[in-house]
């Protein structure tokens, strides 16, 4: 069975996506008790750690930055999930992300359209939308639509951030964030690797949760975007991968927010899991009114 497609990534991700995981693993990911973070300008923190390598630093700085100055983009996402045992074997999906940076949090939607797996196409849509606070799954061969609620009203929640969530999306991510996860280096250029790209081989360290779940994590940086544009996964357990594609960027496309939402067609089956009462005494939680 193919895992669910997050982004990170990414989700990404980065997402887009780091690897398979379902909606109930990036909830329970995060740290809901955690503050927010600080505000920080869209400057690279050059003062904090190092790869080892002026290159790697640069190339990091580089994608921090320009990922902090997105304010939206459209791509087209291909994911692929390939099996190694007992032959290599590759299910594809196909669709389009839409991303947008909002307060306090951003807002994503991904739309497959295609599945391909043993030769065949499933045009069955599956959509995963999340608005700032839920992430809802809609998948049109099932006819069946889960909600989850990920942040609570006012609630600042990454679910993309680097080992906080399984699938961060790779845009705006610090250089001191990825370097606390992983050991990275800088590999040439191959045959079949995406043109006009920078290859950063990623070694999860063994202490992180990262490193629990993957051997390494390859981006492929475009050299003219400064965005990954490829982000490959090989799992622990079994030595599978997980492959995302990410084409056709448009770093000019601010989507509405008009566009971050789903219609559930009528005779689906619905699910709700709102998150559980803030603790008592928690004034961090803002509350009052519907938590919709």
């Amino acid at each position: 069975m193919m895992p669910v497609a997050n982004p990170l990534l990414s989700c990404l991700a980065a997402l887009l996506t780091i690897g398979p995981a379902t909606a109930c693993e990036v909830r329970s990911g995060l740290d809901l008790n955690a503050a927010p973070p600080p505000t920080t300008a869209a400057t690279p923190s050059t003062a904090e750690l190092s790869s080892g390598d002026p290159t790697v630093d640069a190339i990091l700085d580089r994608l921090e930055v320009k990922g902090k100055a997105i304010k939206g983009l459209s791509c087209k996402l291909i994911y692929s999930y390939v099996t190694v045992e007992p032959v290599e074997d590759r299910q594809v999906k196909e669709g389009t992300l839409l991303f947008a940076r909002a307060e306090p949090n951003s807002k994503f939607l991904i739309h497959f359209n295609k599945l391909i797996a043993g030769g065949v196409v499933d045009r069955h849509a599956e959509r995963f939308l999340f608005d700032g606070r839920w992430l809802t799954e809609l998948n049109e061969k099932s006819k069946t639509v889960i909600r989850r609620q990920i942040a609570r009203k006012g609630e600042r929640k990454d679910p993309f951030e680097l080992g906080k969530g399984p699938f961060p999306l790779p845009f705006g991510q610090k250089r001191a964030e990825i370097l606390k996860q992983f050991t990275v280096t800088l590999r040439p250029f191959e045959l079949g690797d995406p043109l006009h790209s920078t290859h950063l081989h990623c070694v999860p360290k063994s202490h992180t949760a990262l490193g629990r779940k993957y051997t390494r994590v390859e981006i492929y940086v475009d050299k003219r975007l400064d965005l990954p544009i490829r982000i490959v996964s090989e799992r622990v357990s079994d030595g599978n991968r997980i492959e995302v594609d990410f084409k056709a960027i448009d770093t000019n496309d601010a989507p509405a927010g008009s566009r971050f939402q789903i219609v559930v067609p009528p005779g689906y089956d619905r699910t709700e899991e709102p998150l559980p009462p803030p603790p008592a005494g928690d004034r961090s939680v803002k509350t009052g009114g519907e938590d919709r």
